[in-house]
């Protein structure tokens, strides 16, 4: 028996026995842990991320949810957990309905020295919108992309002018959806640098990294699966600046090498970063800049976690700006516009046959995003969130056939929460 259907129906009974249950709305004190129900709708004018010319599919997506989350200090530690699965549903497309979770766990903590770290496990599952490089082969099957990971990381002299810090993070992504399996990537990360901070205004960090990954199935074959294995190296450079009380300045500089036993076209040694900036404009609007440059394999935030990218991108330049606004004590305001430049490649959609450097065409574009959502505390376990968001992908040049192509889509959501604090 499905738990989809009945979901919905169960809403208005389990928010009733919720604020039956409740400690009450104004309650001077907040639990350290919460659990509740969301449910939320989305409109979808570009489903499977297709150009104008394939025929778009439009769609409603209800996603009904249960979440729950901790937040306990202890000593000295800190352990904090968030937890959240939802049944999707489309209204026209019912073979891509899925069940969606995003679990995240973490532990900080320091000793009566100068020692301290934390731990974070994640797992999540969502479904996966991935455009073929080739709108003639997009696939409208189900594909969940499931991912699983973690990290450690430890310091040596935390309140000193000097601190050791280094760090271990994996990740492991894999496809639902045979056509992808190819795309499915293992990757460790090992980190260790030295930072020097002689005021609470500026520090300094130079670090060193090293990943080593894998695609395991990149080539698909009689005869077994091929893998492509890739080591990245980075050495970073890493700046934090405070100039004033409400502004905060970040860069990181890294020259990086990475190689690859099957994808040689993406053997390559140069330069990656990011540049950020952080601006409190007054006490309720805040601001946030950055420009960066990375590869798709083995990128990371340098000190904790791997971040998986498009198997299919060799290297991407982006701008990102973010704005909140607290409107009012219950309403706040979120905006947000990125524009990136990738160039990429098609051997991952064409690998089936076997790849060589020679054989692959590359190709760049250009993806622009708007953002624009209003959240609302009605009451202190009471939540809404409605937003809508825009999406449009530009081709350079004209030789980019099967490699990529433009498309436009549009998405409208609205979601509701209700806690048990």
């Amino acid at each position: 028996m499905t738990l989809r259907r009945p979901l919905p129906r169960l809403l208005p009974l389990a928010a009733a026995t919720l604020l039956a249950f409740s400690p009450g709305w104004s309650a001077a004190e907040t639990n350290p842990w919460y659990v509740g129900i969301s449910q939320g709708f989305t409109a979808d004018t570009n489903v499977f991320r297709v150009p104008d010319s394939f025929g778009k599919s439009k769609d409603i997506i209800s996603s009904t949810g249960l979440i729950a989350g901790l937040d306990q200090p202890f000593s000295r530690m800190r352990l904090g957990a968030k937890a959240a699965v939802n049944w999707n549903n489309f209204v026209n497309n019912k073979q891509l309905n899925n069940t969606s979770h995003d679990v995240l766990a973490t532990l900080e903590g320091s000793t009566v020295e100068r020692l301290s770290g934390d731990v974070m496990l994640y797992d999540r599952a969502n479904l996966n919108r991935y455009d073929l490089s080739s709108a003639e082969g997009a696939s409208t099957e189900k594909d969940v992309l499931h991912v699983t990971g973690g990290a450690l990381r430890a310091r040596v002299g935390l309140v000193t002018t000097w601190t050791l810090e280094g760090g271990y993070s994996f990740e492991q992504a894999t496809h639902s959806l045979d056509l992808f399996t190819n795309r499915d990537v293992r990757q460790g990360a090992v980190n260790l640098g030295i930072r020097l901070a002689p005021s609470d205004l500026w520090s300094v960090r130079l670090g060193v990294r090293r990943t080593d990954g894998t695609y395991p199935r990149f080539v698909s074959g009689s005869t077994g699966a091929v893998g492509d294995d890739f080591t990245r190296d980075d050495i970073d450079l890493s700046l934090t600046w405070v100039p004033t009380g409400n502004s905060k300045f970040d860069a990181r500089l890294s020259n990086t090498k990475e190689s690859h036993s099957v994808q040689e076209q993406r053997d390559s040694h140069g330069w990656t970063g990011l540049v950020g900036y952080d601006w409190t404009l007054t006490g309720k609007t805040r601001m946030r800049f950055q420009v960066a440059r990375d590869s798709g394999a083995g990128r990371s935030d340098s000190d904790l976690g791997l971040i998986t990218e498009s198997s299919d991108t060799q290297v991407r330049d982006s701008l990102a700006w973010k704005t909140t606004w607290d409107a009012t004590s219950k309403i706040s305001v979120n905006s947000s516009l990125g524009h990136s430049r990738r160039k990429l490649d098609n051997a991952f959609s064409q690998s089936g046959g076997g790849v060589t450097a020679t054989q692959t065409s590359t190709a760049r574009d250009r993806l622009t995003t708007l953002g624009l959502n209003a959240s609302y505390e009605a009451l202190r376990n009471l939540r809404f969130v409605c937003g809508v968001y825009y999406e449009k992908r530009s081709v350079d040049g004209d030789n980019n056939a099967g490699t990529t192509y433009p498309y436009d889509v549009t998405t409208g959501m609205c979601n509701m929460a209700l806690t048990l604090r």
